[in-house]
């Protein structure tokens, strides 16, 4: 890959710098003032060279870690000065986030759209400022996609079915069976988006899914989907519709004795071992570091050429399983 060989001389090593109880992770200026860049303009063109990165949720969860190293690993290829902070999952201080960056004026901004009737009038606030809007990870219809000019991230809803047609084939679920669906934030677009898309598979046989809410706290979550395990005996399979409720389902179904299939959505070490062991059938990859990445690498070339943010479907199709878990494993923690 050309880019790749060509890298750029003088770029920054973006790094966590961030004090305790401080949002900001790093604001570190790459080799933008020295004009490094390649012979078409790519890398330094732009003068402005500046994309705000906003993370809902900590980088030391290993999705949302994962989602920061491809943002920093484009910035560094295209020669970008990366500012990325995190609300660490405040809903509040996330819309402050988008209002101090249109203050700030960068060139561009990168934000995850989990509620539009928060975010909606920053986000557009800080297009009508010329400021470069790209949505990753969780995008809305409506007003806000108005002010945003692409998206990065999972058709939640096509791999919800994916998922829930391969518990079908697999799990040979009768007529009218229960569902177990359990979800960090049931009322969150991504929740209804992977629920309908799993939901819309069942239909074919009649079956129903319930969501549950657990939380993003791991030991809330086991202990919350125990007790709805220890109250529902007649639950037939199980699809944790979030990253929390599904690499500790393995524990809960442990705690109270029930061993029914499980197919879910995020990646994570105790996700793939349970697909080594069996106790998971597949799981959906949303692929968070082709979140960051591909939101930096188009907000990029936007910056330097003009050129229009595609919509990027990451994870496309595929799922992980048994045949392909191993190479998985070698990645995760980093790039999966």
């Amino acid at each position: 890959m050309p880019l790749l060989a060509l890298a750029l001389a003088g770029c920054s090593n973006a790094s966590n710098g961030a004090g305790a109880g401080s949002s900001a992770l790093s604001t570190e200026p790459a080799a933008a003032a020295s004009g490094a860049g390649l012979q078409s303009g790519l890398g330094g063109r732009a003068q402005n060279r500046k994309i705000t990165f906003l993370l809902s949720q900590d980088p030391g969860d290993s999705f949302w870690g994962t989602i920061s190293q491809g943002a920093k690993d484009a910035a560094e290829l295209f020669n970008v000065e990366l500012n990325l902070q995190t609300s660490q999952g405040d809903p509040g201080k996330y819309n402050d986030l988008i209002g101090s960056a249109v203050a700030d004026k960068p060139a561009a901004l990168a934000v995850v759209i989990d509620d539009p009737k928060r975010y909606t009038e920053n986000v557009c606030a800080a297009s009508k400022a010329g400021i470069a809007v790209l949505a990753y990870n969780i995008t809305q219809e409506g007003d806000v996609a108005a002010c945003t000019s692409g998206f990065v991230g999972q058709n939640f809803e096509e791999a919800g079915f994916l998922l829930g047609r391969r518990l079908i084939a697999e799990a040979k679920l009768p007529q009218g069976a229960k569902v177990f669906t359990p979800v960090e934030f049931p009322e969150q677009v991504y929740a209804i988006q992977r629920n309908a898309g799993v939901q819309k598979a069942l239909d074919a046989i009649g079956a129903k899914t319930e969501m549950v809410a657990t939380g993003i706290d791991d030991a809330g979550a086991l202990d919350k989907m125990s007790q709805y395990l220890l109250g529902h005996k007649d639950i037939a399979a199980i699809v944790p519709l979030g990253g929390t409720p599904h690499r500790n389902i393995e524990a809960a179904m442990t705690d109270v004795g029930v061993k029914v299939p499980v197919v879910g959505f995020d990646l994570s070490k105790p996700v793939i071992d349970g697909i080594k062991s069996g106790t998971i059938l597949a799981a959906a990859d949303q692929q968070p570091y082709i979140q960051g990445f591909q939101t930096v690498a188009q907000l990029a070339l936007k910056l330097d050429f003009d050129l229009s943010p595609a919509t990027i479907n990451s994870g496309g199709g595929g799922l992980v399983d048994k045949s392909n878990v191993a190479i998985v494993e070698q990645l995760a923690g980093t790039i999966r």
